[in-house]
Parts: C-alpha cells; structure tokens; sequence
C-alpha cells in the first residue's frame, strides 16, 4: 500500500507505504534532504514507513533559471542557451533517472560550449579603436541637421574590425554546432 497526503497550509507531504522487510533493509529512521533540498524525515510506524517531506525548492530555483516565460516565448534565441543549460544541470543533479559519469562529462562539455562569451576587442585592439586622448568626435562630425556622420575608417581600424568580425563569425559557428549537439541528446533527457 502507498499514501501521499499533502498539507497545504504548511506546504509539507506525507508518504505512507508498507513496509517490506524483505526488500527493504535500510534504515527506517532517517533525516536528510532530498533531490529538491526538501527537508526530509522517515520513520516506522508499525508495519508502515512514514516520511514527511518538506518544502522544497523548484527546478527553476535548483538549476539557477530565472527567465519569465514571455520573454521565453518572445526571445527564444536568446533564451535557447539558458534553457539547455538548464535542462542539463537538472538532468545532471535533480532528475529521478541516473546520470552516468559519461552522460556527465557529456552534459558538463555542452553546457561549457553554450556559456562560452562572446569575442571582445583585446586591450591591443582598443587602444588602436581608442587611442589615449581619443574623443568622440575622432570618428564622427558634427551633422548640420544635429546628427553625426561618420568619418572614413584608417585602414588599421579597419583590420582590427575585421580581425574581431572573423573572431565573432568563429564564435556563431561553435555556439550553432552547441546547440545542434544538443539537439542531438534531447532524447535523453526525461526523467
């Protein structure tokens, strides 16, 4: 036989089960917190093991995910990243299913690739974009009708713009392949 009965005003559970002492040679006293950091206590009673399970923390609040859903909805490229990696530390550390050593491996590499930050100009490259005394109006001219216009780039500008293009075009083609690769292992993720 098994029970749950959840108590809402606490925000508590109770699970009770037979107790078979012929499959289960655990202890049957216990404390200790469960996937969720649910506060947890079990106990005998008689010929039942009760357990009472505690508040405990949400998938969103376990893997560090906080996007609301609109903007999921609205932004799903820029979410995309965040919710694989997500899925792949509750896979990880919170799912019922077993994550073997090799899956691990497997889902810390992806979530590496996905967190990767996007290419910056180097202080070498700044300092030729921005040089010391470098202004505003270095780059731009007045506009009569009060906008700006800009000035012609000097070819060493230039190559640092293009130098940080090909970088971000690099970049753009491992986070694709990230996230098709993760794409690949979806069906492995259920619990």
């Amino acid at each position: 036989m098994f029970k749950a009965v959840r108590i809402p005003w606490v925000g508590w559970s109770v699970h009770i089960q037979t107790w078979y002492p012929e499959f289960d040679q655990g202890p049957r006293w216990a404390t200790g917190r469960g996937r969720c950091r649910e506060r947890v206590f079990a106990m005998p009673f008689f010929g039942w093991d009760v357990t009472f399970y505690g508040r405990g923390k949400s998938y969103r609040e376990l893997v560090g995910f906080d996007l609301p859903i609109d903007w999921i909805l609205d932004e799903f490229d820029d979410s995309f990243n965040d919710l694989a990696i997500a899925s792949l530390r509750y896979h990880m550390d919170y799912s019922v299913a077993l994550c073997s050593d090799e899956r691990r491996a497997k889902y810390t590499d992806l979530i590496e690739r996905l967190t990767e930050p996007r290419p910056r100009f180097t202080e070498e490259e700044l300092a030729i974009l921005e040089p010391p005394g470098w202004t505003w109006e270095d780059d731009f001219e007045p506009h009569p009708d009060g906008g700006a216009l800009m000035k012609p780039t000097p070819p060493e500008k230039q190559a640092v713009y293009e130098a940080h293009r090909l970088r971000e075009d690099a970049y753009l083609e491992r986070i694709r392949q990230a996230r098709h690769d993760f794409v690949d292992i979806m069906p492995e993720l259920w619990s």
